[in-house]
């Protein structure tokens, strides 16, 4: 048996990471061609069958998922005998990071500090809601992510960053009837659109729960799939809802925006960073230990 060597190796190992060829290919910088022949030439050297056909899909035989557990500890081995001391010392390279719209904003104001303390790391920013990030960590098409309120998978390592407030509010003109007397916080929830975010983001249980115990009015109840588009709706006099205080300090300073009136409780969202549990590229490391450092001076709240 001729002697496989580490890229096909590893060629393979990324096909079962991310299912398929064409995304192995993706990863790899090559093309299916490329990563087909790389599986012919290491069937032939290790002597059995890799895939087997289900249907229209291929999958790893027994013997290629055996192989594949063996050969990845040995394969992050040797990556790391390739990383010198000036990679760890400055590390380098493009993160793929997972964010959502509240994170953006924050990161966004870190962007100065991260720039002189990693100057040679870029990034590449997948902007989604919090599970669907959580399934690329897992998946290996993210590196790291910022996610709100979700700490249980057990593939994953969540590290703490800090919480931001929530707080309910509506369109400053919907707090008066036209004659401009005030009006009650029933009132509001009986008559007024509730919006949520939409399912399956952390924002939407904790905003229908609170709702509903206040006896608002279900059935007026729409949801949003991104909060700057909810923001705006809002701000416009589209209804109420519980969003970030952080994402609508300007709406309240400029008054155009208000918080409800009476008992709804404010809320908050606990976020962490989120990174896959045999994640060990320094740039990654490096990049969650400032994160931590700066959320110190600017927390993510703010």
């Amino acid at each position: 048996m001729s002697r496989p060597n580490l890229m096909h190796a590893d060629t393979l190992c990324w096909i079962a990471k991310l299912g398929t060829f064409s995304a192995a290919a993706e990863r790899m910088h090559t093309t299916q061609p490329a990563i087909s022949a790389r599986m012919k030439e290491l069937e032939v050297s290790l002597g059995f069958a890799l895939f087997e056909k289900r249907g229209r899909r291929l999958e790893l035989t027994l013997q290629a998922r055996r192989f594949v557990e063996r050969v990845e500890p040995l394969l992050r081995s040797v990556k790391d005998a390739f990383n010198d001391a000036d990679a760890v010392v400055n590390p380098s390279g493009t993160v793929r990071l997972g964010l959502g719209e509240v994170s953006m904003t924050w990161l966004g104001k870190l962007m100065p500090a991260l720039r002189k303390s990693l100057p040679r790391v870029t990034y590449d920013v997948e902007l989604d809601l919090g599970v669907k990030l959580q399934e690329q960590l897992v998946a290996g098409t993210l590196d790291a992510a910022i996610v709100a309120n979700s700490r249980t998978n057990p593939e994953l390592v969540y590290t703490p960053l800090g919480s931001v407030p929530m707080i309910w509010v509506c369109a400053t003109r919907l707090l008066f009837t036209a004659d401009g007397r005030s009006r009650s916080l029933d009132d509001l929830l009986r008559h007024e659109t509730l919006w949520c975010v939409s399912k399956p983001s952390d924002f939407f249980a904790p905003a229908y729960q609170e709702l509903r115990s206040f006896g608002a009015d279900m059935t007026n109840l729409s949801t949003c799939n991104k909060l700057m588009g909810l923001i705006q709706i809002v701000a416009s006099g589209g209804g109420i809802a519980l969003l970030p205080k952080v994402m609508i300090s300007e709406h309240l300073q400029s008054g155009r925006l208000a918080m409800m009136p009476g008992s709804l409780t404010p809320q908050s969202l606990d976020f962490s960073v989120a990174v896959h549990r045999n994640q060990s590229q320094s740039a990654v490391q490096r990049l969650i230990a400032e994160l931590l450092r700066l959320s110190e001076t600017l927390p993510i709240g703010s």
